[in-house]
């Protein structure tokens, strides 16, 4: 699922267990900060707020972000987790 930091860099979510986001990011983020981000999902713009638990450099020149997400509803949460089950 590609989403739109809020730098305007894109990246990719990869997983979603119901709490922790993985990304495919250009960037890192330090441990603790914020990571904000917009994705649509079913056909809506929705933003996300979370905070990273860390990043690792991978392969292909970016970084694998571990984001707990703070401001997620329940709404959100169910697209999330539809958008990533396929």
């Amino acid at each position: 699922m590609d989403v739109s930091l809020e730098t305007g860099e894109a990246a990719r979510a990869s997983s979603f267990d119901g709490g922790l986001l993985v990304l495919a990011s250009p960037r890192a983020f330090a441990p603790g900060a914020p990571v904000r981000f917009a994705a649509v999902l079913e056909g809506v713009d929705r933003r996300f707020e979370g905070r990273s638990l860390g990043s690792r450099r991978r392969n292909d020149a970016g970084f694998e972000v571990r984001v707990r997400l703070v401001n997620l509803t329940r709404g959100n949460r169910i697209a999330l987790t539809a958008a990533l089950a396929t």
